[in-house]
């Protein structure tokens, strides 16, 4: 655990309320972006975003000192959001175009271009049964290297890596899918013009 977490986490288990605070500034985006990966809508993140929070405030004694701090919010949260859907079945997410990281120094067709590869990966992320779509959010949303997936999601490391690998896989084929069928309806767009 970084030194500074490991002050907060000191702090958080003398019931400092500042510390609690402080400690959902800092993690409060990681652990709605993650929750949104997931596939929870906006409303349904907020919520699961605060309950993990409040329970990571109520367990902190629970904790382990070599912990990273990120993992077991994250991990908190991972519960919380499964919990949710095993009470009820979730909406379809809708896509939030704010997400997008666009160059804004990019011309408007980059910028354009951009934005649809975003918005098309985003949407094929959706498709990706649970497992898969936690594996790409934990690992490439979240940035954590593929042995705190695995220890996040209780699997050894390898299948962490053959569920990345497959999600992989199943990305580039609905992404190849989602090209064909824009380049058959383009074509059928030009047919009709003639």
């Amino acid at each position: 655990m970084k030194l500074g977490d490991r002050y907060l986490v000191w702090r958080l288990r003398r019931n400092d309320r500042a510390a609690c605070r402080e400690l959902i500034e800092r993690h409060h985006g990681m652990v709605f972006g993650y929750l949104r990966g997931l596939g929870a809508y906006h409303a349904l993140a907020e919520d699961l975003t605060q309950e993990t929070f409040l329970q990571a405030w109520r367990s902190i004694d629970r904790l382990r000192e070599a912990a990273s701090l990120r993992s077991w919010l994250i991990a908190i949260a991972r519960n919380e959001f499964l919990q949710s859907v095993r009470v009820k079945v979730l909406p379809v997410v809708e896509l939030d175009d704010s997400s997008d990281v666009v160059d804004p120094s990019a011309g408007t067709d980059t910028r354009f271009e951009q934005h649809e590869r975003d918005r098309k990966t985003r949407h094929a992320v959706q498709q990706l049964e649970l497992t898969l779509r936690e594996t790409i959010a934990l690992h490439y949303f979240e940035g954590l290297p593929l042995r705190e997936v695995a220890t996040i999601t209780g699997v050894p490391a390898g299948t962490a890596k053959s569920r990345l690998n497959r999600a992989l896989e199943c990305l580039r084929e609905l992404l190849d899918q989602e090209n064909e069928h824009v380049e058959r309806a383009g074509g059928d767009a030009l047919a009709g013009t003639r």
